[in-house]
């Protein structure tokens, strides 16, 4: 009977001893989620939210991420400013940039990137120091469906021999196509980062049948898989969120 009681005594003791430290654990994880606020957005105002209000699974994402993530560099890893990239790699202002024409008498096109010119053979990086591949080509003839323009305004599409091509998804949300490469590295779904040779720039796809020389035919693309003018965005370096959040009231809604 003694022992019986000694047990019970025993066991309401570990009870207690639980709910307490239970109680005191909660207290600390609770401070540290007044330490958290979200920032979300309800017809596009910012909407600032304490952690425990969030009842679906939600994704935090710090400001050191983006400002590391979102930023980007040259595609050759050689330190250049967008500025410098451009003035050294781009050979012909009226053939090489965004938006020059292409195409056919039949289904005019543009343009749809950058070539850069650099010596066949050379390594070639993602623009950001994250990223994920999204599609990757090992064959030579390598066919892209891009859109053009027939006689008389019509929308239509045709088909443009790219070559060897990588496609990386970066964190911000855009893709960067690198096309004409000689070996491509990378497998698709692989996470890259800054310092992974993805591919050498060489001769495949459409330049092979063009008196052009080795280059990199590099395009960005958005969520909706259109292209824009790269140097709409490729000035590195530039952004900052953890300085914008220097500004910002972030108990104003508290």
């Amino acid at each position: 009977m003694k022992k019986v009681i000694i047990f019970k005594i025993v066991t309401v003791a570990i009870l207690v001893l639980i709910v307490i430290t239970d109680f005191f654990i909660i207290k600390h994880l609770n401070k540290k989620l007044d330490n958290i606020i979200i920032i979300t957005q309800q017809d596009n105002t910012p909407v600032f939210l304490p952690a425990k209000k969030i009842k679906e699974k939600t994704v935090l994402v710090t400001s050191d991420f983006v400002d590391t993530f979102n930023n980007y560099k040259s595609p050759f890893n050689d330190g250049l400013s967008f500025n410098e990239l451009l003035k050294k790699y781009i050979r012909n202002r009226s053939q090489d940039h965004y938006g020059c024409k292409r195409g056919t008498s039949r289904c005019r096109r543009i343009h749809e990137g950058l070539d850069l010119f650099i010596a066949i053979d050379s390594p070639v990086y993602p623009l950001a120091n994250y990223g994920i591949v999204t599609e990757v080509s090992d064959n030579p003839h390598f066919f892209v469906e891009v859109g053009c323009v027939k006689t008389g305004g019509v929308q239509d599409s045709m088909k443009v021999e790219y070559g060897k091509t990588v496609r990386i998804l970066y964190p911000e949300g855009i893709e960067s196509i690198y096309t004409h490469l000689n070996e491509v590295y990378v497998e698709l779904g692989q996470e890259v980062n800054g310092d992974t040779k993805v591919g050498i720039t060489g001769r495949t796809g459409n330049v092979q049948r063009s008196s052009k020389p080795s280059h990199l035919h590099l395009e960005l693309r958005d969520a909706n898989n259109r292209s824009f003018d790269p140097r709409d965005r490729l000035r590195f370096n530039q952004g900052s969120l953890s300085n914008f959040l220097k500004y910002l009231d972030l108990e104003r809604d508290k």
